[in-house]
């Protein structure tokens, strides 16, 4: 609840930010050009219900952003967190003499805002304000948007959009600055042609008073220390907290290294970690949203109160197993043994990851896909063009896997390995969806042979290889470049029943299994074959086939 009052009272002082600075884009054509469109961007937040989100919207903003500073018990945060938390902080500093100058005499003494006046204040009676207000913009439109990217940064469609808004974060405030400072030149200009009649006029018409003056030169110093007082109170009462936690014995954190930390009292588990230098992930900046931060908790987990409704969401949202909580978001009470799931460098698309993949076993389908006489391509072929015809492979291969759910696990050279079941554990669907998977990849060779006829010395064959069973399912790899995949002796029949497909001639090998479990039925005239494990007693038994058995319709 708090963070979402947070994310759209902030998203409501963007939107008026916004259409504020598109406002002052309009002076790159002139002072009137700005008030004539005020009406439908600035003036319409003057509508009293409006004009109430808008204050409601600015007091909760700032109150729950102070408010997360002050329980902060470490102020280890990484440079994008802080450049937020101090551009936030400077913010009143910046526009409390605007606000004072625009909007409270405007109510308290009738005076008129336009922006001819605003522009003459600005640029020529108080020039060093005018310096104020422009980086006043930048200030304000930075803050908001890190905010926004960092949450938009959790999103699967984002990094599609990334670079448009991205640009559009620079080009807005770059024509309101460029508007602002053109529209600032004009008034300098008039003022020098026009004098003190030009002056005057323009503050007649504005109804500028003697106690509005007033008003404003007295407000100024109790402004500025209020201002002050706001950025500084959150540092104050957090040190004051912190000098109370120190009298107090917080609970301890073990580590799989054996290391101990010790947790300020009410403090987070990431908090702590990253309070005691333990480099940890956390995309979304510690609020439940990213689940990068997830840790394994053992000794003490019973201890922990449950999970919140953010907390529990996300977990939700990853299947995470018995034991999985977010460092962010739990506050240890008592001793607990923990272990990082992810590492310092983990993405938002690791964050979506399911997260009881780590280690677990579990069942699924495996596929690997093999792309026959390859060595023959580099034999009529320059090195360009077998990349490009292999490109071409892989992108159909993994095509048909992701139209039909399946996971690209394993790159193998002229190959891959692909797994189905890791978002259901119905046998059923993982079955036919590892099926369909395949029936896909036999279409678009032949589509990929057609495609690329005049590029091909010959046309493309694939050999696929299908068995089920349980596997060790997981992150692996180097650190830093782990992918999902799975290891185990189902991995191991699988690729043997592929290599099957040279033997038979034939594109398909499926292992009895499937056809035992799945709701597929067993092609005409079909002959049983078994063939026996490298390294072992056993066999396992299997059917050549020239093509895919028929298919029921997928679940979508």
């Amino acid at each position: 609840m708090i963070q979402s009052l947070r994310l759209y009272s902030g998203l409501t002082l963007f939107a008026y930010v916004f259409m504020h600075l598109i406002n002052q884009a309009a002076g790159i054509i002139s002072p009137e050009a700005m008030e004539s469109i005020d009406k439908f961007t600035t003036k319409i937040w003057q509508f009293p219900p409006l004009e109430i989100l808008l204050f409601t919207a600015a007091i909760t903003h700032f109150l729950l952003a102070t408010a997360r500073l002050t329980s902060r018990r470490s102020l280890r945060l990484r440079k994008w967190e802080w450049a937020q938390m101090l551009l936030g902080l400077s913010i009143p500093f910046l526009l409390f003499r605007h606000i004072i100058a625009t909007r409270i005499i405007d109510i308290g003494f009738d005076v008129d805002s336009a922006f001819e006046r605003v522009l003459l204040d600005l640029a020529i009676f108080v020039p060093g304000q005018g310096i104020l207000h422009a980086i006043a913009v930048i200030v304000v439109w930075t803050h908001g948007c890190i905010g926004i990217h960092f949450w938009l940064r959790l999103k699967p469609f984002y990094p599609k959009w990334r670079g448009l808004l991205g640009a559009s974060a620079v080009l807005v405030p770059t024509m309101a600055l460029a508007g602002y400072g053109a529209a600032s030149a004009e008034i300098i200009r008039r003022t020098e042609e026009g004098g003190r009649k030009y002056i005057f006029g323009v503050l007649n018409a504005a109804n500028v008073n003697d106690a509005a003056v007033k008003f404003y030169e007295n407000a100024l110093l109790p402004g500025t220390i209020i201002a002050i007082a706001l950025a500084l109170a959150p540092f104050v009462v957090r040190q004051i907290r912190q000098t109370i936690d120190r009298i107090k014995r917080g609970p301890m954190l073990s580590m799989p290294n054996g290391r101990i930390i010790r947790v300020s009292p009410g403090a987070t588990a990431l908090e702590a970690l990253r309070d005691a230098g333990v480099q940890m992930a956390s995309v979304c900046g510690g609020h439940g949203r990213c689940t990068t931060c997830r840790i394994h908790c053992g000794s003490g987990l019973d201890q922990l109160a449950a999970p919140g409704t953010i907390e529990a969401a996300a977990l939700q949202s990853i299947q995470a197993p018995h034991g999985m909580r977010l460092a962010c978001q739990i506050r240890p009470q008592n001793d607990l043994a923990l272990a990082p799931l992810l590492p310092p460098n983990a993405t938002a698309q690791d964050g979506r990851r399911p997260g009881g993949l780590s280690g677990s076993e579990r069942q699924v389908v495996v596929i690997f896909t093999d792309l026959r006489d390859s060595t023959r391509l580099g034999e009529k072929k320059m090195p360009y063009d077998v990349l490009f015809i292999l490109n071409q492979f892989f992108a159909e291969m993994t095509e048909a896997l992701r139209e039909t759910g399946g996971l690209y696990a394993q790159f193998t050279g002229d190959g891959l390995m692909a797994l189905y079941g890791l978002d259901t554990n119905d046998t059923e669907t993982m079955i036919r969806d590892a099926l369909h998977g395949a029936s896909g990849m036999l279409k678009r060779i032949e589509n990929l042979n057609e495609h690329l006829k005049s590029e091909l010395p010959h046309t493309l064959r694939i050999g696929i290889g299908i068995h089920m069973g349980e596997a060790i399912v997981g992150e692996m790899g180097p650190p830093g470049r782990e992918n999902i995949t799975a290891i185990g002796d189902t991995i191991n029949i699988t690729a043997r029943l592929e290599s099957q497909t040279k033997e038979h001639g034939v594109p398909l090998v499926i292992s009895k299994a499937i056809f035992d479990h799945g709701p597929i039925p067993l092609p005409e005239n079909a002959a049983l074959h078994e063939v026996a494990l490298r390294g072992k007693d056993q066999t396992v038994a299997y059917y050549a086939l020239e093509s895919m058995p028929e298919l029921p319709e997928r679940n979508t």
